[in-house]
């Protein structure tokens, strides 16, 4: 995970970056895919596909209470760069004084549905997610309806 002077200045992962030991001890899925450095230090391997959907399936649960289900033949979106733009998206629409319900479209959203999910969670927006393949679409639904969010995402195929 990379945090540096980029990561929008709101997001909760500038300045507390993941305890991936503390992760570790509350999530047995994410606990298979860590390592302890002699330091003591808990460590993922990055370049690891199931290391990566199981640190993202845990931040989804652990810091935004969502449950969702991240296929292994799908992409697995990374929490920290999903938010950043989210965070950057939200400075816009309060800068511009947008008033009223914000409804965003997520074009190609994927099995995750991750910016309607997190959208939705964090920022209390509406959303249109849309994908063409048929699996993404059925995951993305389960995973709307999983986190009772579907009063505020649409999913379309």
């Amino acid at each position: 995970m990379a945090f540096n002077k980029f990561m929008h200045p709101r997001n909760p992962y500038k300045e507390r970056p993941p305890d991936f030991k503390e992760l570790a001890k509350n999530y047995s899925v994410f606990k298979d895919h860590c390592t302890i450095d002699h330091h003591g230090k808990a460590r993922v391997n990055f370049g690891d596909p199931e290391a990566v959907r199981a640190l993202t399936w845990t931040l989804l649960k652990n810091d935004f209470n969502l449950d969702v289900d991240l296929p292994a033949d799908c992409l697995v979106p990374r929490v920290t760069q999903r938010l950043n733009y989210l965070l950057w998206l939200e400075d816009l629409v309060n800068q511009n004084d947008i008033k009223g319900p914000i409804i965003g479209i997520d074009i190609g959203t994927g099995a995750s549905c991750v910016f309607p999910l997190l959208g939705a969670r964090q920022c209390g927006w509406d959303f249109v997610a849309t994908d063409t393949d048929a699996k993404a679409v059925e995951v993305a639904t389960r995973n709307v309806r999983r986190n009772q969010l579907e009063q505020h995402i649409t999913v379309l195929a």
